[in-house]
C-alpha cells in the first residue's frame, strides 16, 4: 500500500513545480526588479486560488476543457497511436528485409529525422496545394475556422516525428532481443523469423518501449504547441495566451501533466517495473573530497601517460573522431558555416542590404519587396526588402555559438549537480529529484521556455529595461536550467553505473577520496557517454529555436513597432517566425532558407551522435 503515497508525493512535486513555474514570469515584469517577495505572495495567491476558485475561473476552466482541452488531445493521443502502429510496422519489414531495402529504409529515417517538426506541415501543404491546382480536388484541410475543425492534417504531420523516434527505439530494442539465447532456442526449434519477433520478443520490446516512452511524448507535446499555431487550432497555446496569468498557466499545465502522469504511474505498477536504488553503495561510507597524497600521484601518473603517448585512462574518451568520416564531414560542415559566417563580420560588419525596389535598365519597376530570388537577390528578400542570404550569413553565428553554449551550460551544470545527486543526497532527496524529473517529462519544453522567456523577449513598449547583453544571459540561463533535472538525474544514473562496479567499490574501502574516484574510475567510463548527451542537446536547442521562432521568441528579443516585431539580432530562428504568413501567401523563398540551414545543421549533429554512438559500442566491447 505504500505505492498511492509514493504517487501522491510525486504528483504533489509536479504540482509545486508547476506553480513555481507559472509564478515566475512575475519577476521580470515590474520594472526589470527581482522582487522576490511578490514571487511567493503571488505562489500563495495561486494555491489559494486552486483551493477556491472563483466563479469566473471555474466558468473558464469548464470551457477550456470541454472544448480546446479535448481537441488538442484527441490530436496528439491520435498521432501517437498512429504513429506507433507504423513505426511497429515499419520496424517488422526492415527487420525481416536484408541488404540494400534495410539501409535504404534506415536511411530514409534518418534524413527525415534532421527535418525540423513544422517542415512536415509544409511540404504536406505544398503537395496539397499541388494537387488542388491540377485536380481542383482538395485533399485535406489545413486551417481550423469556427466550428469547422480540422484533424487528419495536424494529426499526420504531428505524427511524423514520432514515428521517426518509436521507429529507432523499436530498431534498437528488437536488435538487442534478437541476439537473446531464448529467441536462439526459439529458432532452433523451427520457428520462422515472423514467429518469434511477433510470439516472443514484442511483448518485451513492448515493455521496454513504454518506459523509454517518455521522451517520445515529451518531444510530441512540444510540437503539438506548432501544430495548433500554424493550424489555426484554438487550442492549448491560444489559450494560453487568453490567459497569461499565473493562474490560468497553472491550470492549463496542470491539465496537461496530470492526465499523462496518471497513466505512466498505473502502467508502471500494473507491468511490475522494479524499483533502481539510486547510489546504495555510498550510502555507508564518507568519502573525504580529496587526498593530497592521491592527488600528487595522479599528478605523477599523468607525466608518465604523457611520455608514453596516449594514456590508458583517455582511450575511451578520445574515439578518434578525425578518422572516421561520419563524425569528421559535419564537422567540418558546421566549421565551415560558423567560418564563413565570422568572416563575414570581420570584413562586412554584418552588412544586410535593403532592396525595396527592383529596376529595369529602362527605368520600369519591376518588383517592390518581397523580392523573389533572381540574378538581383540570389534567395530573395523578406518583405521589408532585406536579403535573405545575407540574413542567413549573419545569423549563422548566432544561432550555432548560442546553441553550442546553452548545450555545454547544460552539461558542464548536470555533471556538477550530479556529483551531489549521487555523493552528498539522501535516498529521501534523490526521489524528489527524480519525482521533478519524471514530471518534466509529462510537460512540453518549448511552453516552459515560453511561458519563461516571453517578460524578457518581448518589448511592447518600444524602451528596453534591460540591455542586450542582459537578455542574452537571461535566455541562455533559462534555455539551460530549465532541463537541469533531467540532465542531473541522466548523469547521476551513469555515474552510479560505474559505483557498482566491484574495483571501484574496492578503491572506496581503501580510502579513496571523492577526487580520486571521479579521475581515475568515473569520468573515464563517463565521457563519451557524456559527450553523446552533449550533442543530443545540441539538436534538441536547435529544435527549441524553431519552435520559439514560431512563437515569436527571439535570440535577443524583439520590439513591437506598428504591430511587427522588430528583431534586435538577426539570427536563423527569425527568419522562422513568418513562416505562417509564407504557408498563406505561398512566398515559400523566404522559409526555405532557414529552413535547409536548419536541416543542415540538425543532419550534422545527429550523424556525429550516430558516429560517437557506434564508436563507443565498438571500443566498449573491444574493452
Amino acid at each position: 500500500m505504500k505505492i498511492i503515497p509514493i504517487t501522491l508525493f510525486k504528483y504533489l512535486f509536479g504540482v509545486i513545480g508547476i506553480i513555481l513555474i507559472s509564478c515566475t514570469p512575475i519577476l521580470f515584469t515590474l520594472n526589470g526588479s527581482f522582487d522576490i517577495q511578490l514571487f511567493f505572495t503571488t505562489f500563495f495567491r495561486v494555491v489559494k486560488d486552486f483551493l477556491n476558485p472563483s466563479e469566473r475561473q471555474v466558468s473558464f476552466y469548464h470551457f477550456y476543457v470541454k472544448g480546446p482541452y479535448i481537441y488538442s488531445m484527441l490530436i496528439l493521443v491520435a498521432s501517437l497511436l498512429l504513429s506507433l502502429i507504423i513505426s511497429f510496422v515499419l520496424s517488422f519489414i526492415t527487420l525481416l528485409t536484408k541488404g540494400f531495402i534495410k539501409k535504404i529504409l534506415l536511411q530514409i529515417a534518418k534524413i527525415l529525422e534532421s527535418f525540423p517538426d513544422f517542415s512536415f506541415i509544409f511540404l504536406i501543404q505544398i503537395v496539397v496545394v499541388q494537387v488542388y491546382l491540377k485536380t481542383d480536388i482538395l485533399i485535406l484541410q489545413f486551417y481550423s475556422l469556427g466550428d469547422n475543425l480540422v484533424y487528419i492534417a495536424p494529426i499526420l504531420c504531428l505524427s511524423i516525428l514520432p514515428t521517426l523516434l518509436f521507429f529507432k527505439l523499436f530498431i534498437l530494442l528488437f536488435e538487442e532481443e534478437w541476439g537473446k539465447s531464448y529467441v536462439e532456442l526459439a529458432r532452433s526449434k523451427g520457428l520462422s523469423n515472423i514467429e518469434v519477433l511477433l510470439k516472443h520478443c514484442t511483448s518485451n520490446v513492448l515493455k521496454s518501449l513504454f518506459f523509454q516512452s517518455k521522451s517520445i511524448v515529451w518531444l510530441s507535446l512540444s510540437s503539438l504547441l506548432i501544430i495548433e499555431y500554424l493550424f489555426g487550432i484554438n487550442g492549448i497555446l491560444y489559450y494560453l495566451k487568453t490567459d497569461f496569468s499565473p493562474s490560468g498557466t497553472t491550470f492549463i499545465l496542470l491539465s496537461i501533466f496530470t492526465p499523462f502522469f496518471l497513466f505512466y504511474s498505473v502502467v508502471e505498477r500494473i507491468v511490475n517495473r522494479e524499483h533502481i536504488e539510486r547510489n546504495v553503495i555510498f550510502n555507508n561510507f564518507k568519502l573525504s573530497m580529496m587526498n593530497f597524497q592521491q592527488i600528487q600521484s595522479l599528478n605523477i601518473f599523468r607525466k608518465k601517460e604523457s611520455r608514453r603517448g596516449i594514456s590508458e585512462t583517455l582511450k575511451i574518451v578520445r574515439i578518434n573522431l578525425f578518422k572516421h568520416l561520419t563524425i569528421k564531414i559535419p564537422i567540418l560542415i558546421v566549421c565551415g558555416l560558423l567560418l564563413t559566417s565570422l568572416l563575414y563580420f570581420i570584413f562586412f560588419n554584418d552588412k544586410i542590404d535593403q532592396i525595396n525596389y527592383i529596376y529595369n535598365e529602362e527605368g520600369e519597376m519591376l518588383s517592390m519587396a518581397p523580392h523573389p530570388p533572381s540574378s538581383n537577390v540570389l534567395f530573395g528578400t523578406d518583405p521589408f526588402g532585406y536579403s535573405i542570404l545575407q540574413q542567413l550569413i549573419v545569423g549563422i553565428k548566432y544561432t550555432i555559438l548560442i546553441t553550442l553554449i546553452i548545450a555545454t551550460i547544460r552539461i558542464v551544470s548536470g555533471y556538477l549537480f550530479s556529483i551531489l545527486y549521487v555523493f552528498y543526497l539522501n535516498n529521501k532527496f534523490r526521489v524528489a529529484i527524480n519525482s521533478i524529473a519524471d514530471g518534466m517529462h509529462f510537460l512540453p519544453l518549448t511552453l516552459l521556455t515560453y511561458i519563461l522567456l516571453v517578460p524578457i523577449l518581448i518589448n511592447s513598449t518600444g524602451v528596453w529595461e534591460t540591455t542586450l547583453m542582459e537578455r542574452l544571459i537571461l535566455q541562455i540561463m533559462i534555455m539551460s536550467f530549465v532541463v537541469l533535472p533531467i540532465t542531473t538525474t541522466s548523469i547521476g544514473n551513469e555515474m552510479n553505473e560505474t559505483l557498482k562496479k566491484e574495483y571501484v567499490q574496492s578503491s572506496v574501502v581503501m580510502g579513496g577520496s571523492l577526487i580520486w574516484i571521479l579521475i581515475k574510475h568515473i569520468n573515464p567510463q563517463l565521457w563519451p557517454k557524456i559527450l553523446l548527451l552533449w550533442t543530443q542537446h545540441i539538436v534538441q536547442v536547435l529544435q527549441m529555436f524553431v519552435h520559439l521562432g514560431i512563437l515569436s521568441i527571439f535570440v535577443g528579443g524583439a520590439t513591437y513597432q506598428s504591430s511587427e516585431l522588430i528583431l534586435n539580432i538577426y539570427e536563423l530562428s527569425g527568419m522562422i517566425s513568418i513562416s505562417r504568413e509564407v504557408f498563406m501567401t505561398k512566398q515559400y523563398w523566404m522559409i526555405l532558407p532557414p529552413l535547409f540551414t536548419f536541416m543542415i545543421l540538425i543532419y550534422c549533429f545527429n550523424t556525429i551522435v550516430n558516429g560517437i554512438l557506434k564508436k563507443s559500442i565498438y571500443l566498449s566491447k573491444k574493452g
